[in-house]
């Protein structure tokens, strides 16, 4: 994902704006110390915002977004990059430094996206949390590079800058499984808009970096782009983002948690020092930036100093030639909706690597799913798919005509989903899973 949607690794996307946009969506929930409701296309806002809400001075210890000065953490996966799969990482750095956006005093946090051992964006991002304990991405400064060079800021957008809406990334409290979307951005002039819905709790994952328990679980997508797909991410309880999954989105970007760590001083001086050598540049260059205050430091840090070597760290050497892909399984689950108004049958298909590996060329799962009617033989829909290793897909399974109507006529089917597909090494892997097929007219 490139863009903004998403915190530090999870890479918001920015979303070009669709043909005939449709009116604003009208009403939104207000949590505790409801403030302004800002208009916001399609998902509301669950809480609203006022710099009345925020402390003089930013602390954000939400469980499941936690943005303490030193915490840095390191993803690695793929993302598709002219269709091809490359290798992705990012390191996310919560700093020292603080900046007054739209009156309120912000966190910064350094992110760093490399692709394939290449430079791809630097940015500053900048959160609060309320006084409800509700974390907003307050606004964003990318520098995006080719070749080495910085190309420039143009995705640069700020809260109350040009019509533009912080967005909420850990509610004060987790919103209910399969409930409203809740907008986590808006830009008008950018045409950026993400929002999110909760659709797991208490979860479990293993990833390079260890396995968490209390996993909470959402989906990101953007209304003015359904052909951008579906984007998973995963929160851990006081680490943050462990997990980054996409589903029929063609950036694909998939990323685990492999290093969770807190800088010493040194280190985190270091961070601060390139971070406010990038604040210098954004105030002299870019004319949405320059509407705030320049970011500061602490009165005692000695960071200050002028620039600094990037002491990121680098990411690990792009693999040579193409090595064996990895065995792969296969997992099956409810898809969204359930049915289509075609009367197709929807199913994510998950190709898993062995403990979410990261590989260069895991290899892919193409095979055949098939719903049958629970207790019995008859078969009622197949569907041939293809998935890339470590990626998740919904495949849309077309029903016969009598099933269909059923449906229609109200119906509630219990179904199984059964999946047999080769995978990487020649391997064969299957799948299945067990679920309630019911119309959705609105799908």
């Amino acid at each position: 994902m490139s863009g903004p949607a998403s915190v530090g690794p999870a890479r918001r996307r920015r979303r070009r704006l669709a043909a005939g946009l449709a009116a604003l969506a009208a009403g939104a929930w207000l949590g505790p110390g409801a403030g302004v409701a800002r208009a916001v296309p399609f998902c509301p806002q669950w809480a609203g915002f006022s710099p009345a809400n925020f402390p003089q001075q930013p602390h954000i210890d939400n469980a499941l977004l936690p943005l303490v000065p030193g915490a840095q953490r390191i993803l690695d996966g793929r993302s598709n990059v002219n269709g091809q799969p490359l290798a992705h990482r990012v390191t996310f750095t919560v700093t020292n430094l603080t900046k007054v956006i739209d009156g309120v005093r912000t966190v910064v946090v350094h992110d760093v996206d490399y692709s394939s051992g290449q430079l791809a964006e630097s940015e500053l991002s900048f959160w609060a949390q309320d006084v409800f304990g509700t974390v907003w991405n307050i606004g964003e400064y990318p520098e995006e590079y080719a070749n080495g060079k910085m190309e420039g800021a143009p995705l640069t957008w700020l809260a109350g800058v040009d019509g533009a809406v912080p967005g909420i990334h850990a509610p004060w409290q987790t919103p209910p499984v399969g409930g409203q979307r809740y907008n986590q951005g808006w830009s008008p002039t950018i045409q950026f808009l993400d929002c999110a819905q909760t659709i797991g709790v208490g979860l479990t994952r293993c990833v390079p970096a260890g396995c968490f328990d209390g996993i909470v679980a959402t989906d990101e997508t953007s209304p003015l782009d359904p052909a951008s797909g579906h984007q998973r991410k995963y929160y851990a309880p006081g680490v943050g983002i462990v997990q980054i999954g996409a589903i029929n989105d063609p950036q694909g970007e998939t990323l685990v948690l492999t290093s969770a760590s807190q800088l010493d001083a040194d280190a985190l001086a270091a961070v601060d020092a390139v971070s406010l050598e990038q604040d210098r540049r954004g105030k002299l260059s870019n004319p949405v930036y320059q509407t705030a205050p320049p970011a500061e430091l602490p009165a005692s840090s000695p960071a200050d100093a002028g620039p600094a070597p990037v002491p990121t760290p680098m990411p690990s050497t792009p693999p040579k030639g193409r090595e064996p892909p990895v065995r792969l399984s296969l997992k099956l689950f409810p898809g969204a909706g359930t049915v289509t108004r075609s009367g197709r049958a929807v199913v994510d298909v998950l190709c898993a690597t062995p403990m979410n590996a990261i590989v260069a060329h895991p290899g892919v799962c193409r095979g055949r799913l098939d719903v049958y009617l629970r207790g019995g033989r008859t078969r009622i829909g197949t569907a041939r798919f293809a998935v890339g290793g470590g990626n998740e897909r919904m495949v849309r399974v077309p029903l016969v005509a009598r099933a269909v109507r059923a449906l229609h006529r109200g119906a509630r089917m219990p179904v199984i989903a059964r999946a047999r597909a080769t995978g990487a090494n020649g391997g064969s892997v299957a799948a299945q899973t067990s679920l309630t097929l019911v119309a959705n007219p609105s799908r």
